[in-house]
């Protein structure tokens, strides 16, 4: 694989253990985690005046600045190396739109960013980074980011886009740069291999051979069999958890000594029991990868995928259910090592899910990093488009079932996507689970709090 119409490559390097583990699933086509469907998108709406060339400037300044923007990733059987070429400036798409009210540039801003969610790009077009600036008047405009997912995950959209605000705001004033300080991806991949290099690993190793004996991941009966051959099409069902139901998880969390994310992943594990009549529950999820925080500032694709077992063969109650999951969450996230390592520790977990008629299905909870939410910098306020409800056609693709994303909002509520694939899930399967879901979650609070009440 080579970078289109690009120059030399200025250096050529390992993959990381997560570049490594998405090329187990890369078929050469499409379809994989290498297709042009296989990227992220974020939304801020920008208040104050925006100069497009500037902008333009900025978004270079961004992609000499993180190397994994300008890197393609060269297959080799399941693994390869990873090529960085030059800077170059990104595709820049300016949509001026005069004619909008007020009233209604919320719900354009929306429409936009699920456009460009629907839109493809390329694993080997540099750079992986492209925009899309829509300007309402002189003050009001959005701004959309698109990166292939091999570059990057869901926290490097932030770093991104702060990055690239100060980059702005520097231009614009013909001031020195004042970012913070960034390690670049390669000292993360070196950084990595030198930890199992030492043994270090070993006991995480250990622990996840330990916790997986005989484990197999819970998996979903599928509407359609992957043998129908359906289109493969993703699409996304979009909801929100109101706040007094959040404000009650938060409340319960405190109590029980837990997080939130514990609380919502209880709730979750009760709704599994209850549609596979299974004890023995092993939740896909991911972390973030970032090690001990070194790599905070950097752009790169770090994800972790981890199990998470659960045994709920004698539940008492809800206090029972939420102390197993910590218990759970503590030792997983205690031993958290990149994927391609606890797949090795458990080559057979993946048995159930890859039978004809069964599917995964991930859950995973959206911390809030790097939040811009009315934060100003230089001319510029910025506030991060979170609130998206409208229906979805074409999401970013999925390998296969299903992915619940759950996201804190600053206002207290959660923001919730459940992307699936249509060609193993029908809209109302989806629809009911969802439901269904929110219902456990209630139902898992108020039989925590009639447990409280009796103690009192």
């Amino acid at each position: 694989m080579t970078a289109i119409g690009k120059p030399e490559a200025v250096a050529r390097l390992p993959l990381s253990f997560n570049q490594e583990f998405l090329c187990m699933f890369d078929a050469g086509d499409d379809s994989g985690p290498f297709g042009p469907q296989y990227h992220v998108e974020s939304g801020w709406r920008l208040s104050g005046p925006v100069d497009p060339g500037t902008l333009r400037e900025a978004l270079t300044d961004v992609v000499t600045r993180h190397e994994t923007l300008r890197t393609v990733i060269v297959r080799e059987g399941k693994s390869g190396y990873q090529l960085v070429y030059p800077p170059n400036t990104p595709r820049l798409d300016v949509q001026r739109c005069p004619g909008v009210s007020p009233g209604q540039r919320a719900h354009q801003a929306e429409a936009l960013l699920t456009q460009v969610e629907a839109s493809s790009m390329s694993a080997t077009e540099l750079p992986h980074l492209r925009a899309v600036l829509m300007q309402f008047d002189d003050q009001d405009s959005v701004l959309v980011l698109t990166t292939h997912h091999l570059a990057t995950d869901g926290w490097s959209m932030r770093v991104i886009a702060r990055d690239l605000a100060i980059c702005y705001a520097a231009r614009r004033s013909n001031s020195a740069l004042d970012l913070p300080p960034m390690r670049p991806y390669r000292d993360f991949v070196a950084w990595e291999r030198q930890h199992a290099a030492t043994g270090a690993m070993a006991p995480s190793v250990k622990y996840w051979q330990d916790t997986l004996d005989g484990a197999r991941l819970t998996a979903f009966k599928a509407d359609h069999p992957r043998s129908a051959r359906l289109p493969e099409v993703t699409t996304a069902h979009r909801f929100r958890i109101g706040a007094e139901l959040i404000s009650a998880v938060t409340r319960l969390a405190k109590a029980a000594r837990c997080t939130p994310f514990m609380v919502l992943l209880a709730a979750y594990y009760q709704l599994l029991h209850k549609l596979t009549g299974v004890t023995d529950l092993v939740v896909p999820t991911h972390t973030l990868g970032r090690g001990s925080g070194m790599f905070n500032a950097t752009v790169g694709s770090f994800f972790n995928f981890l199990p998470l077992r659960i045994n709920l063969s004698g539940r008492r109650d809800a206090a029972d259910l939420l102390s197993r999951t910590r218990d759970t969450c503590i030792g997983a996230y205690t031993y958290d090592i990149p994927a391609i390592h606890v797949f090795a520790s458990a080559p057979d977990l993946m048995a159930t899910a890859m039978q004809d008629s069964m599917t995964p299905v991930t859950f995973q909870v959206h911390p809030l990093a790097f939040v811009m939410d009315g934060t100003r910098v230089g001319n510029i306020e910025y506030t991060e488009i979170r609130r998206r409800l409208d229906p979805v056609g074409v999401s970013p693709q999925l390998p296969d079932g299903a992915l619940w994303t759950l996201s804190f909002d600053p206002a207290g509520e959660v923001l919730g996507t459940l992307r699936y694939r249509t060609d193993r899930f029908n809209e109302q399967t989806i629809i009911r689970l969802i439901n269904e879901y929110q219902q456990s979650l209630r139902d898992l609070v108020a039989e925590y709090d009639r447990l409280r009440t009796r103690k009192d």
